[in-house]
């Protein structure tokens, strides 16, 4: 029986160690396909984060490249205007082009509130606030309403201050896009 027990040991131990090991490399090629399959999500997750800075960013370049054009066309027409008031040409057709040119200018406005990070806003609504100066100033100055301050020479120094606010806000811009800063040529 010694040998019996011994060859039936042998033989437990010999299928108790090929099902371990069966059962071994199971678990070690589940480990491994878990482990695969939480890299691929990683790396599907950092793709997609990096393709939504990357969306927001250009969101935000979209919108910055159209206010900043919105906002000098319609300073760059209060300016015309301005030329019109001094000549002493008719203001009709000089008005008109600058209410469309606000009235472009309001919605991108609009959109910039709504879109633009807080320290882009802030130079935004300076923008907008030297603009609706001299806005303001030019119309009482064409519908014959003008304030006691209100002349040509006050107008072109608040054209000369919303230049460099518009100058301002486009390097905070910049900078929020990252493009500002020496060239790495």
């Amino acid at each position: 029986m010694d040998s019996a027990v011994a060859g039936l040991l042998a033989a437990v131990v010999g299928v108790g160690g090929t099902l371990g090991s069966a059962w071994l490399t199971q678990r070690r090629g589940d480990a491994s396909r878990r482990e695969e399959w939480e890299h691929l999500e990683r790396t599907r997750r950092t793709e997609l984060a990096a393709q939504q800075v990357e969306s927001g960013r250009e969101a935000h370049k979209a919108a910055y490249t159209e206010f900043n054009a919105a906002a000098r066309h319609y300073l760059a027409s209060l300016n015309d205007h301005a030329h019109v008031l001094r000549i002493g040409y008719d203001t009709q057709e000089s008005m008109a082009t600058v209410e469309a040119a606000r009235a472009d200018y309001r919605r991108r406005y609009a959109e910039a509130q709504m879109t633009v990070p807080d320290t882009v806003l802030t130079e935004v609504r300076r923008v907008d606030i030297s603009l609706g100066s001299v806005y303001g100033t030019l119309a009482r100055l064409t519908h014959g309403t003008a304030r006691e301050a209100d002349d040509l020479g006050n107008v072109r120094e608040q054209i000369k201050q919303a230049w460099r606010d518009l100058s301002r806000m486009r390097a905070t811009m910049r900078t929020d896009l990252g493009v500002s800063g020496p060239s790495h040529e």
